[in-house]
């Protein structure tokens, strides 16, 4: 077994032992899968990070402890997915979901609209302000527009700014995901609250981050036993690195829904230790289009206003391994 190496999680989130990732599939429940990370201790009282589950259906080997797994439907379907989070989340625990869990700004507005030209919700006129500076590049439709808070979030704008490339909320494919979402954080309101033990990922993004391109791209893309022998690599080089009690790493590395959701667990972790703050996180970024000036300002203008329209946590530019 693995231990991790360096201190426990400190600050305000130092109480949070139990990390849970949810990549989060269509209502069918068949591409849903989650993971559970617990924080114990160790030899010597050192950290221990272990992977305690991570499964696509209840009552398959390998993914987790099957005694105390409740009889119900295999499936991850809204009622089982429910059901396991009421079951494991408590007071030291975080969710995070690979899906989008708010809505775009024209979504969520009840204010009669005046067009996005002339809204005055102050996340569009930022949206308005920043977006032609973040993201200067030639459109082969000169009649395209540069927003459209109708499918698109702030975040998305200014992630894309430092390179981080997250799921448009309501793009090509992303509606069903982000409808379910929505339905679920309404289900499980008050249990988890958004930005506190609840918080958005996307594992694609944290691969990049702290692996680079070019691993992120391999651990997608191949013949399958690159793409394992990528995958086992960025489980064995996860900055804490990580135990697996009851779970065959194996099975992780050959279903793409799992090791999502080990590592949406796994940023939830980073998330807790860190202290990720939400926008002021690109902040040290190199901006692909913006200056670095821009980039600050189009910061430092956001504000709160993230709070609201949603922030999708990615490890820092710093999480880098060298």
């Amino acid at each position: 077994m693995t231990e991790t190496t360096s201190d426990p999680v400190r600050g305000a989130r130092s109480e949070l032992r139990r990390f849970i990732g949810v990549d989060l599939g269509g209502g069918r429940g068949k591409n849903t899968a989650v993971a559970r990370l617990e924080l114990g201790t160790g030899a010597g009282g050192r950290p221990r990070l272990t992977v305690a589950e991570a499964k696509v259906r209840h009552g398959q080997r390998g993914t987790g402890p099957v005694l105390d797994e409740p009889e119900t439907e295999a499936l991850f379907r809204d009622e089982v997915l429910v059901a396991y989070l009421e079951r494991w989340v408590d007071d030291r625990t975080v969710v995070a979901i690979d899906a989008p869990l708010t809505l775009p700004p024209c979504i969520r507005c009840t204010l009669p609209c005046p067009t996005v030209p002339r809204c005055t919700v102050p996340v569009v006129q930022w949206m308005r302000r920043w977006a032609p500076k973040l993201r200067r590049y030639g459109r082969s439709d000169a009649g395209k527009p540069t927003i459209t808070p109708y499918t698109q979030r702030a975040t998305e704008i200014l992630q894309q700014a430092v390179g981080i490339r997250p799921r448009e909320t309501l793009g090509q494919g992303t509606g069903p995901l982000a409808a379910r979402a929505a339905y679920l954080r309404r289900v499980l309101s008050p249990r988890l609250r958004l930005h506190d033990n609840l918080i958005e990922v996307h594992p694609r993004a944290t691969i990049d981050r702290v692996f680079g391109s070019d691993i992120a791209q391999r651990a997608r893309h191949g013949d399958d036993a690159r793409v394992w022998a990528t995958r086992k690599q960025v489980l064995v080089g996860l900055v804490e690195g990580i135990a697996f009690d009851y779970v065959w790493p194996e099975l992780v590395v050959r279903n793409p829904h799992m090791f999502h959701a080990v590592l949406c667990a796994f940023t939830a972790f980073l998330w807790a230790r860190h202290g990720y703050r939400g926008p002021a996180d690109v902040e040290g970024s190199t901006p692909v289009r913006a200056t670095a000036d821009e980039l600050t300002r189009a910061i430092d203008d956001f504000d709160t206003l993230w709070l609201e329209d949603g922030w999708v946590f990615v490890p820092p530019a710093s999480a880098r391994r060298r």
